[in-house]
C-alpha cells in the first residue's frame, strides 16, 4: 500500500508539497511569488510619456515586470499587478486590478493611503515573497520598512538616474531617500518603459499634442522663479504662519498649493505634470523653511 505524501520525510516529498516560507502557505513553485503596486502617473513619468494623449497599453506589464526582475536575479512568478490611477480606462487585462484614486488627488494623498494599505495587508497575509512598488512618493517610507520587517523583499521601479544615487540625491533628494529603503532597486530605461506600455498610433501620428518636457536644470529655474515670486507677495504675517504650520504637514496647505498650481500653469502656459507639481511644492516648502 502507497504511502500517504503526507507521512513522507521532507526530502521525498513532491516540490510542490514544500512551503517556500515559514508559513502555512503551500507554494506551487521553486519561485518566489511577486506582485506589483504601481503609481499610474508616476510610470508614465518614468516612461517620459506623461501628457500623452492616448491611453496607454498594460497588456505587456507584467511580462515587462517579470522579465526585468529576472534580469536583476529575481526570478519569481508573477501573481497580480495593481494599477493605481484617477482615469477608469476601458482595458480588461489578465491578472491587473485597477485601483480607482480621486482625480482631484493632486497631493496624491488618497493613492499613498490605499497603497500603503494594500502594501500592508500584503505583508500580513505572509502570501507573497517579492513587491514591487513603482512610487516616488516618501510617505511610502513607513510602510515599506514595515513591509522589510514582516519578510518580504521590496523593489521600487526607477529609471537610469537611480544609476547614480549620489547626483540624484542632489536633483531630487526626497526620491532618492525613498529608493534607499528599497531592498533592491529595479532600473529600467525610460525607451524600454515606453516601448512596453505602447502608446497607440493615434498618440504616434501626433506628436504636436504632446507638451514640451523641461530639462531638470531648467525645471529647477522655472518652478524656483514660480515660488520667489509668490513668497514676495505674501504679506510677513503669512509668512510667519506658515513657517508655524509646514512642519506639521508633509506639503502645502491645500490654499497654497492651489495658488502655486496656478502660478505654476500660466508660466509654463499649460497644465503642471506629476514630477512639475512635486518640484513646486518642495521648492515651496524650502524657501518658506530656509
Amino acid at each position: 500500500m502507497a504511502l500517504r505524501s503526507s507521512y513522507l520525510p521532507t526530502a521525498a516529498r513532491p516540490l510542490y508539497l514544500s512551503t517556500y516560507r515559514s508559513t502555512a502557505t503551500v507554494h506551487t513553485s521553486a519561485f518566489p511569488r511577486a506582485i506589483a503596486l504601481i503609481d499610474a502617473r508616476y510610470l508614465r513619468w518614468l516612461a517620459r510619456l506623461d501628457g500623452a494623449a492616448a491611453t496607454l497599453s498594460r497588456e505587456r506589464l507584467n511580462d515587462t515586470f517579470q522579465n526585468a526582475l529576472a534580469r536583476a536575479g529575481l526570478r519569481a512568478n508573477w501573481l497580480r499587478t495593481y494599477w493605481y490611477t484617477d482615469v477608469d480606462d476601458p482595458a480588461v487585462v489578465d491578472d491587473q486590478c485597477l485601483r480607482l484614486v480621486p482625480a482631484a488627488d493632486d497631493d496624491g494623498h488618497a493613492l499613498v493611503r490605499q497603497m500603503a494599505s494594500d502594501l500592508q495587508t500584503l505583508a500580513a497575509a505572509g502570501r507573497f515573497d517579492i513587491v514591487l512598488i513603482g512610487s516616488d512618493d516618501d510617505r511610502l517610507s513607513a510602510p515599506i520598512e514595515a513591509a522589510k520587517m514582516a519578510g518580504l523583499t521590496v523593489c521600487l521601479l526607477a529609471d537610469e538616474r537611480a544609476e547614480s544615487m549620489s547626483r540624484l540625491m542632489q536633483q531630487d533628494p526626497s526620491w532618492a531617500r525613498l529608493l534607499r529603503e528599497a531592498d533592491r532597486r529595479l532600473v529600467m530605461r525610460s525607451s524600454d518603459l515606453a516601448q512596453a506600455m505602447g502608446p497607440g498610433s493615434d498618440a504616434e501620428s501626433q506628436p504636436q499634442s504632446q507638451p514640451v518636457v523641461l530639462r531638470d536644470e531648467d525645471l529647477e529655474a522655472s518652478m524656483q522663479a514660480v515660488v520667489n515670486a509668490w513668497w514676495e507677495a505674501l504679506p510677513q504675517e503669512a509668512r510667519e504662519s506658515l513657517r508655524d504650520e509646514l512642519p506639521a504637514l508633509r506639503g502645502v496647505p491645500p490654499e497654497v498649493d492651489r495658488e502655486l498650481l496656478l502660478r505654476g500653469k500660466n508660466a509654463l502656459h499649460r497644465s503642471l505634470n506629476f514630477h512639475e507639481k512635486r518640484v513646486l511644492r518642495e521648492q515651496a516648502r524650502r524657501v518658506a523653511m530656509p
